[in-house]
């Protein structure tokens, strides 16, 4: 089987949790002898390709005002600018379409689509393709992606949000598998009629175990960390709150912040709260500094990758039960509601979590998440050549 997957970003790029699930993807499909190619983009402005880890990467020029993955900031107008073009952004339709006329794949699984637009789909449906999309986020609803904004969460019933979705409900009628990486925001998408021909159903994403090699045994000086962008809708202003409120305690933050200013003041407000900035650092090395993990999530967070890590490591977790983390406090105890949160309950949960058997099954794993897939890549594909036939 031959499959190309879209995806606004891939390695070396990273913004979040999508770009290693697509890549974990991707290679786990290789290893079950499936010819993976991939399209996604770059800042620079000629087609490039290369080869990862036996997988063709096919690194597209972004044909658009600006490059908005980093930390550049850019004007209202040459921000509406962008995203009205990203609405069908037809240099880059062309563009796919030309690249997929020499690959011919069997099957497109498109994720993450800022940047190419969701004019994609109709290309694929020309050339009778057969589309499975994963919903990772809210791009289909709102253009930041997290229907979030100044603090909190933006309504569906938003008239700027109702003309996105209209539009982009409408192209998506060419989806013939319409997966989340939740239940939650599979069944968010589905109210709203998105693919309403095609099959909808949930995946979660995969998530490795991490390597934990230090045990915190001492739990007379807890540390506790915060992992992630530093910015309100990820709850950052909450967790310095919480740090000035338990003194007693070590307050570690790992992660950068954008480029507004109000992720700046959080940054200089946090040194003054004492709350040590570890800047971007790999999960698994600050999940050997901290005892727990606080996480004050305030958008509907569609899964949650770091909850699982964190949970992974046997590192209690204090977060709010929004979007999708309500799904993964299901599978283990010591994720934890936020407001349950103080020091004693901290410390009566950090020793239950050191008597706990090491021995869980990762629910996540990469070997059912790929069998999960391969089942709707070998449904779609021969429902396609039914019709065909």
């Amino acid at each position: 089987m031959k499959i190309t997957i879209i995806n606004t970003l891939y390695y070396p790029y990273r913004l979040g949790g999508a770009e290693v699930s697509v890549q974990v993807l991707a290679e786990s499909l290789v290893k079950r002898n499936v010819e993976v190619t991939v399209l996604t983009l770059h800042e620079g402005k000629n087609l490039k390709i290369d080869s990862v880890n036996g997988i063709k990467i096919y690194y597209l020029p972004l044909l658009n005002c600006y490059w908005p993955y980093d930390s550049s900031e850019h004007s209202k107008i040459h921000r509406l600018q962008w995203h009205i073009k990203d609405l069908y952004n037809r240099k880059m339709v062309k563009l796919v379409n030309t690249i997929l006329q020499d690959l011919r794949p069997d099957i497109v699984h498109t994720n993450n689509l800022s940047g190419f637009s969701v004019g994609v789909w109709r290309v694929l449906r020309k050339m009778n393709i057969p589309i499975v999309h994963t919903t990772r986020d809210y791009y289909l609803f709102h253009p930041n992606s997290t229907l979030f904004k100044n603090g909190k969460n933006i309504k569906p019933t938003n008239i700027f949000v109702k003309l996105n979705v209209l539009y982009k409900k409408y192209m998506s009628q060419d989806v013939d598998a319409f997966i989340g990486i939740s239940k939650y925001i599979s069944d968010f998408h589905y109210r709203f009629g998105f693919a309403n021909k095609g099959l909808h159903g949930y995946i979660y994403n995969p998530v490795l175990k991490p390597n934990i090699t230090i045990s915190h045994n001492n739990i007379d000086k807890i540390t506790i960390g915060y992992i992630g962008r530093l910015t309100s809708d990820k709850g950052f202003d909450d967790y310095i709150n919480i740090a000035q409120k338990y003194q007693a305690c070590k307050f570690v933050a790992a992660g950068k912040p954008d480029a507004s200013e109000e992720s700046k003041d959080l940054l200089k407000k946090a040194k003054k709260s004492n709350v040590e900035i570890l800047g971007y650092i790999p999960v698994d090395e600050f999940l050997n500094k901290v005892d727990a993990v606080l996480l004050p999530i305030k958008w509907n967070e569609p899964f949650g990758r770091v909850v699982v890590e964190s949970a992974l490591a046997y590192k209690p977790v204090y977060t709010n039960y929004v979007g999708g983390i309500t799904e993964i406090s299901s599978f283990f105890p010591w994720v934890k509601d936020i407001h349950s949160f103080d020091e004693q309950e901290l410390k009566s949960t950090i020793s239950s979590v050191m008597q706990t058997l090491r021995d869980k099954q990762n629910p996540f794993c990469s070997e059912i998440h790929v069998d999960n897939y391969l089942k709707i890549y070998n449904k779609i594909v021969k429902n396609n050549k039914m019709v065909k036939a």
